[in-house]
């Protein structure tokens, strides 16, 4: 009778969770947890990990800010975590083939992205035109694929640098799916990855807001340069 009272203290120390009721979920430093096969939905609370927090093959949902900090370890594997608030990534993410999702909820509006990460499926998506903001100077990588996508000229996703006038980077590597409509970009530079949105603003209903590198029409002002100018 002790070993699974032990178990459920243990479990509730990691997670702070008992049946029915969840308060987030805290690792701290020097311990360790996996998701394994499970699902979790933490109903708009925090994901904080100063030890190991392994994803495995479950799922975390519902998370409002998801903090790395300085001595923690996120493991993705192949597991599944969304989140609506902001990332914080101050230690070590290993993405492994997860996917990672920030989405509308929460009653927030700005998703903060601080650190430099490498994602294997990375996706941001909104139907009421969320923000999603990148600290300046950062490096977000994506491996496999990239969604960013709002609804429509009216609801678009936004991506911003945490600093006006400094980029922020994105590299989508050149095996890479992207996934993108419907957004209003400003400071951001993909250089050293693939042209993202490889047209026109007006044919993927999406804004250039300036000081964008390696992004939209770049391709068919090389073919209009090439064909059409003259000396």
């Amino acid at each position: 009778m002790k070993t699974p009272l032990l178990l459920m203290m243990f479990f509730a120390l990691v997670l702070r969770c008992i049946p029915g009721y969840c308060a987030g979920i805290s690792v701290s430093n020097g311990a360790s947890f996996n998701v394994g096969n499970a699902t979790f939905d933490l109903n708009c609370l925090d994901l904080e990990t100063a030890g190991q927090f392994v994803l495995g093959a479950g799922s975390v949902s519902g998370v409002n800010l998801v903090s790395i900090e300085s001595t923690g370890e996120l493991n993705g594997d192949t597991g599944t975590l969304r989140f609506s608030g902001d990332w914080w990534n101050a230690g070590a993410f290993n993405p492994a083939q997860s996917s990672v999702s920030v989405q509308d909820g929460c009653a927030v509006n700005e998703s903060m992205m601080l650190g430099d990460n490498d994602f294997f499926s990375f996706s941001a998506t909104t139907s009421n035109g969320k923000t999603l903001s990148i600290e300046a100077g950062s490096v977000q990588t994506f491996a496999n694929n990239l969604t960013l996508q709002g609804v429509g000229p009216d609801d678009r996703l936004k991506i911003r640098s945490s600093v006006n006038g400094q980029s922020a980077y994105f590299r989508l590597a050149v095996q890479g799916v992207q996934e993108i409509y419907a957004i209003d970009v400003k400071d951001n530079d993909a250089t050293g990855g693939q042209l993202l949105v490889p047209g026109t603003p007006a044919q993927y209903a999406s804004v250039d807001a300036g000081n964008n590198k390696n992004w939209f029409d770049l391709l068919i002002d090389m073919i209009f340069k090439d064909g059409f100018e003259t000396d």
